[in-house]
């Protein structure tokens, strides 16, 4: 259990004699979070802004910079008991103030300290942006004159009249995107990376996003706040404006703050829906593409960046204002490392005041969630790019894992043999992160870890079981009745071919006439007995061709089994080709036989470390049967056996939209028949099966990166 943090603290000496107070230019407001007062500290000059409780801004504005910090911390503590900040919090309280520039005090003011903290400041927020690719930003511009200008003429666009225009755009064009969702996303990502379409979306977006940061500006002016900073940010090192509208965290009404906060979303949403009713009008052609381009950048980009409170944009400040707490992500990165020092560490805790109701469940879910998915975006532009740019979205990816992964490791690993606050617990901190992480790398490394991939298949028919016509001809009869027990050669159908008969009785007339002339040719004419001989010889192979396709016209069954026919009332008078399947005979015993496809990336563990398979048929989900690996087609294929398998039928595999039959595959498949043990549960030919191979157990480290290797090859190869 931690231990509870001493009221008094050996480092008061340092700050107990000074005499502080706030600068002019810091404006103070009271606002309400959860229902909980709290008093916000504005910096004019910066326009950064500071939260403070009522126990630490009570000691705050008692600091009148004519009594002491000892003198305004004893009257305070006196007042507020129990509530009352422990020294060391206090300090804590004073540092953070200072390094803000909000605090002031009786001493002649250090220049040289002054400047140097201003560029230590300065270097910190360079550096943070270019370790983080989603939040690079070059300052540029004060748009606060221009922004007041056009005040007058488009404020009425961010209010309430504003609103109902917005929404009488997004609803009409929300129903004609649905009606051409298909034409619009048939094949999106060859028509996205084309080079004459990425250099049009280069000239459209940033304009885009220009007019969404004046949507922002805009309503923050509108609603009485100053923007004083507008620039550049490299958005996956896209060069793209931005706004500073970090005063609107002074409005009181939260709800004037989520309108600043939508407003650059709903700008961009209401070009896309222009853009919308301009390429539903049109005929295709360089007009349309523009429109489309125009909806592509001002629709995807704002709902998977914008919009997603995830990431540090304007969705994450409209979560931050809606639940009533401001600096969710860093409270909440905060409040994770409070927790590890608090309950593996042993250190006493440093937060000040306790959270407001609901909020912990926040923290714990934010900072990871938030975590994962900017990596996961990151990831998978890096993934996107390097399809068609390699070399782009190899420096991405390597950048989204330096600074997503490396240097926050790094920076926690520094913290934990360096941080001051850990002086007196650094053995045991130690000794638990090192040991936490040695302990993951066997577990990744060196410790077996159960291994397993799937598949599906159909329950298949072995070829013999098939009953295919012959030869071709017209079904004239069933000689054997749906249902009855065939054995191998017994007669299935009969059918009649009138031209096979004609061909039969001229082909066999030739051959009479042939064997009638050929005895006196012998005599008369031995050149022409040799002729007749080989045209002899040619009438009588045609006429045994024809007998066999005349033999064909019976159909026999090549396996035991009972006999069952699609539809066996339709079949006399039917037409029927060569090969053309009349029916099954099907096994008494029911399927044996499992065709399954295979995913090229699986392939390979189930040629080299298979140990067992279980198969689990559609109709009895909830029976696993014991099977083996009979049969392998040794070459991939890119047909399947069964359109079951393939998206459209339910099944795991992209179908090539140009493939009239419905089963040629995106990627390369492989065949392989297993066979179920006896006593399987009877399902229906054709049905659908779930195949489970159990392999030899490796490495959680070893399973990860086969993973991520199929995937780096799959996605650079495409």
């Amino acid at each position: 259990m931690a231990e509870a943090e001493p009221f008094l603290s050996a480092s008061w000496y340092r700050v107990r004699h000074l005499r502080l107070r706030l600068r002019e230019h810091a404006l103070v407001r009271l606002h309400r979070y959860r229902g909980a007062p709290w008093y916000v500290i504005t910096d004019a000059m910066s326009g950064k802004v500071h939260r403070l409780a009522p126990p630490a801004w009570a000691l705050v504005a008692a600091m009148d910079g004519t009594r002491t910090v000892d003198e305004v911390w004893t009257e305070i503590s006196a007042r507020q008991g129990e509530a009352a900040l422990g020294q060391d919090q206090v300090i804590s309280l004073l540092g953070q103030l200072h390094a803000a520039d909000l605090l002031q005090g009786d001493a002649p003011p250090d220049t040289a300290e002054l400047f140097e903290r201003h560029e230590k400041q300065a270097r910190q927020r360079m550096l943070q942006s270019f370790l983080n690719p989603m939040a690079l930003r070059l300052r540029l511009w004060n748009p606060d004159r221009f922004l007041t200008r056009l005040l007058p003429l488009v404020g009425w666009l961010f209010g309430r009249w504003g609103l109902v225009l917005w929404l009488a755009l997004i609803g009409p064009a929300l129903v004609l995107v649905l009606q051409h969702w298909p034409e619009l996303t048939a094949n999106l990502g060859d028509r996205v990376l084309a080079e004459g379409n990425i250099a049009l979306l280069l000239v459209l977006l940033p304009g885009i996003k220009f007019l969404h940061e004046l949507g922002h500006g805009f309503a923050v002016r509108r609603r009485g706040g100053a923007v004083h900073d507008m620039g550049l940010m490299f958005l996956v090192l896209l060069p793209l404006p931005y706004v500073d509208a970090s005063a609107s965290s002074g409005f009181r009404s939260r709800w004037d703050r989520i309108a600043v906060g939508a407003a650059g979303m709903m700008v961009e949403l209401g070009i896309a829906a222009i853009a919308a009713f301009v390429w539903v009008a049109i005929e295709p052609g360089f007009a349309r593409a523009v429109a489309f381009n125009v909806m592509l950048a001002a629709g995807i980009t704002t709902l998977l960046f914008n919009a997603n409170p995830l990431l540090r944009y304007d969705g994450y400040y409209i979560l931050s204002d809606l639940i009533e707490i401001p600096n969710l992500a860093r409270r909440a990165t905060q409040y994770w490392g409070q927790l590890i020092e608090t309950h593996l560490f042993a250190t006493p805790p440093t937060q000040a005041h306790p959270d407001g109701p609901g909020e912990r469940a926040w923290f714990l879910f934010y900072a990871p969630a938030a975590f994962i998915y900017r990596q996961l975006v990151m990831i998978g532009i890096a993934l996107f790019l390097a399809s068609e740019y390699f070399t782009l979205g190899v420096i991405l990816a390597a950048w989204t894992l330096v600074t997503g992964v490396l240097l926050p490791v790094g920076k926690a690993l520094k913290h934990v043999v360096a941080s001051p606050r850990l002086r007196r617990h650094r053995a045991r901190a130690v000794a638990i992160t090192f040991g936490t992480i040695a302990a993951l790398a066997a577990l990744l490394l060196m410790v077996p870890a159960p291994l397993h991939t799937v598949a599906q298949g159909v329950v298949w028919l072995p070829e013999a079981a098939i009953v295919r016509a012959r030869a071709d001809g017209v079904v004239t009869r069933l000689l054997a009745t749906p249902g009855t027990l065939l054995s191998v050669g017994d007669a299935v159908s009969e059918s009649e071919d009138p031209f096979l008969r004609a061909r039969l009785a001229r082909i066999a007339g030739r051959v009479a006439e042939l064997e009638a002339r050929l005895p006196s040719e012998r005599f008369s004419n031995r050149v022409e007995a040799a002729i007749t001989e080989t045209e002899l010889a040619q009438a009588r192979a045609e006429l045994a061709h024809e007998q066999r396709r005349e033999a064909g016209l019976i159909a026999h069954s090549a396996a035991d089994g009972v006999l069952a026919v699609t539809r066996p009332r339709d079949l006399p008078g039917r037409y029927l080709r060569e090969g053309e399947v009349i029916g099954y005979a099907l096994p008494a015993e029911g399927p044996r036989i499992i065709r399954a496809a295979i995913p090229q990336d699986d392939i390979d563990l189930v040629r080299s470390s298979l140990r067992s398979v279980a198969v689990k048929l559609a109709g009895h989900l909830d029976q696993a049967v014991p099977a083996r690996l009979v049969r392998e087609v040794p070459s991939g294929r890119d047909e399947l056996p069964s359109k079951a398998l393939a998206t459209t039928g339910g099944g795991p595999f992209a179908i090539h939209p140009r493939d009239p039959n419905g089963i040629r595959t995106l990627e390369r498949v492989f065949q392989v028949d297993i066979e179920l043990a006896p006593g399987a549960p009877v399902d229906a030919f054709g049905g659908r099966a779930h195949v489970r191979f159990e392999h030899e157990w490796e490495p959680l480290g070893g399973q990860l990166w086969r993973r991520v290797r199929q995937l780096l090859l799959s996605r650079l190869q495409a």
